[in-house]
């Protein structure tokens, strides 16, 4: 199996030196794509500057694409035959001035026959005196469209027109008040209450005739009334000794069928009766949900071996046991622990100063960690 040395690494994050090395100790940062290194040594190994080493966040590239940052100089310039021909090309002061010879100055003038197109262009435009279509007047469209039309307009909200004298008969629109004018010309008709109510009380009449009628021209009329209290007997009701043998005693009732009854909240300890529901819910409550192998007390008692003396036996079983929270510092024999695990002297030397002596290391991985 190959070994595995890993460098201290940044994977994302900020780009930039870890802030401390070790003398000698080297830092890989991905996001600028640089390696570190510790130089110098405070006395303790701590190194006293963090310096680039390589990557392409610190050296140019003989290849590839790169942006280079701050003013650089050039100890040879470009030799003529390296014209720059891209948009980001170095460009040499000669090339440059080659370029500026074959450009008019600043100040210079064109007749309108060299300018390319002028002259067409200028030709398209309107003249003087010319029309508009509706779409080339801004707002215009929107405010016809707000307008009413004169063939059979829908007209909204409360429109208004002259009222036509009375008595007209053409075409012209009708207002309300043309309207309510020609109601009030047909007069208060022949239904006057003076006419048909003359004493007054809201009664024809004609109708009072009823409300004076002696009690002895009345025919069909009961020769006897019963009294407003009165009382009966429960045989002279029809049906109701039926009805009441069909219903249950207050004391010791005799019921039949599926008797049903409110379920008492759970808990109750009452006289209220108890349905099939609040027992089967006090019996859910007794078993919590228990398993169907540990639902009943003989299970139960099964699942403890039958040991009344459960919980000392699981104690003394446990006092022999090592303690989790004092880490094996409980072994009695610890050496002999080591050597029953195949541990050598390794493990009893500190993590920040291991030494090996002899032999040979196969399948590690040295790994710096992460800044």
């Amino acid at each position: 199996m190959a070994n595995t040395i890993q460098l201290k690494r940044r994977a994302s994050g900020a780009p930039g030196a870890p802030a401390a090395l070790k003398s000698g100790e080297m830092a890989h940062n991905e996001v600028d794509n640089t390696l570190y290194i510790g130089t110098g040594d405070d006395g303790a190994g701590n190194a006293t500057t963090v310096t680039p080493l390589a990557g392409r966040g610190a050296y140019v590239d003989l290849a590839g694409t790169q942006s280079i940052a701050g003013a650089k100089t050039f100890a040879l310039v470009p030799k003529s035959a390296q014209d720059a021909t891209g948009a980001t090309d170095l460009i040499r002061k000669s090339q440059f001035d080659l370029g500026l010879s074959e450009k008019s100055s600043v100040g210079h003038g064109h007749a309108l026959s060299d300018v390319s197109g002028l002259e067409d262009a200028l030709a398209g435009k309107s003249a003087t005196g010319h029309g508009h279509a509706i779409a080339d007047v801004t707002g215009l469209q929107t405010a016809l469209a707000v307008k009413a039309p004169l063939s059979s307009p829908s007209l909204t909200g409360t429109p208004t027109a002259p009222t036509a004298a009375a008595g007209t008969n053409t075409t012209q629109l009708a207002t309300t008040a043309f309207v309510q004018g020609a109601i009030a010309g047909f007069g208060a008709g022949d239904m006057l209450a003076a006419s048909y109510d003359a004493d007054g009380d809201g009664k024809v009449d004609s109708a009072e005739v009823a409300d004076v009628a002696p009690w002895a021209g009345i025919t069909g009329k009961p020769t006897t009334f019963t009294p407003a209290a009165h009382g009966h007997g429960i045989s002279e009701i029809t049906g109701l000794q039926t009805a009441l043998n069909a219903k249950a005693t207050l004391a010791s009732p005799t019921l039949t069928g599926t008797p049903t009854a409110p379920t008492a909240a759970q808990g109750t300890n009452s006289t209220q009766l108890a349905t099939t529901g609040f027992v089967a819910a006090a019996i859910a409550a007794l078993i919590d949900a228990a398993p169907g192998a540990l639902n009943t007390l003989n299970e139960l008692a099964a699942a403890l071996g039958d040991d009344p003396n459960f919980a000392s036996t699981v104690t003394n079983g446990l006092a022999s046991k090592l303690q989790a929270s004092l880490n094996l510092s409980d072994l009695t024999n610890l050496a002999t622990a080591r050597g029953n695990l195949g541990l050598g002297s390794m493990a009893t030397q500190v993590a920040t100063d291991v030494s090996i002596t002899g032999g040979t290391i196969d399948g590690i991985a040295l790994d710096g960690g992460t800044f």
